[in-house]
């Protein structure tokens, strides 16, 4: 799957200044294409917010569930919370998704994104992002796919955990031909919250992190005219 004409030593060397690098053509463009007709037509999105404080994930039923007074006091609360630095709002297909049901099971290209899952924690990819960080400890990562629609965004945030076992967030970007003005971009900060430098969704392209750059997914605004499609996560150690 992946590209095997990576330069290792210049990837190593350019993360190494800023402990950050947008990694080209991460995968054979065959792979990438595929993986992006995946989350086109297959994965299954579930919407992701924080809510009173709480993480809320529902499917595309309940959200059509809701009713329209329930779904506007939900907005709201999520948007009030929004303006003050806190939560998100986006489309994401978790890893370790419960209870597929058989249709799930027999859809060609959903099993082939849940190889992708499995193949972020293979000794090749493994091997790869240990030779661009330099740090050996990583084992594994914990991806999920992400779609942000119009209106959807993550504010700024640190992905440090309590137990230490996240190391170097990930975005491989699944989008074609985004425009920056659309927003959905991965925006840096500095730790006191000045705004450093943002970088645009691009096709086939890994942007890797260390957690403790603070950084944020900017509003996708009401003019985009497609879904930005990401596979996202972290590699994590032990």
């Amino acid at each position: 799957m992946l590209n095997k004409n990576h330069d290792k030593t210049t990837l190593s060397e350019l993360f190494s200044f800023d402990k950050r690098i947008a990694v080209e053509k991460f995968f054979d463009t065959e792979v990438a294409e595929r993986i992006h007709n995946a989350c086109k037509t297959s994965i299954p999105f579930s919407t992701h917010y924080v809510l009173d404080e709480k993480y809320q994930s529902k499917t595309k039923h309940e959200i059509v569930s809701m009713g329209k007074k329930e779904a506007q006091e939900t907005f709201k609360k999520i948007s009030e919370a929004a303006a003050k630095g806190v939560g998100f709002l986006y489309e994401g297909y978790l890893q370790s998704r419960a209870n597929r049901t058989p249709l799930d099971i027999g859809d060609t290209e959903l099993n082939f994104a849940h190889e992708v899952f499995e193949y972020f924690s293979s000794s090749e990819v493994v091997k790869l992002i240990k030779e661009i960080t330099g740090d050996n400890s990583i084992v594994g990562a914990e991806p999920q796919f992400t779609r942000y629609t119009k209106g959807h965004f993550l504010t700024r945030h640190l992905d440090i955990v309590p137990n230490g076992k996240r190391k170097y967030a990930f975005v491989l970007g699944l989008t074609k031909n985004w425009h920056p003005d659309w927003g959905g971009l991965l925006q840096f900060y500095e730790q006191n919250g000045t705004p450093r430098d943002a970088w645009s969704p691009k096709f086939n392209v890994l942007s890797l992190f260390e957690v403790s750059h603070v950084h944020a997914v900017t509003y996708v605004t009401p003019f985009a005219v497609e879904p930005r499609l990401s596979l996202t996560g972290w590699f994590v150690s032990n």
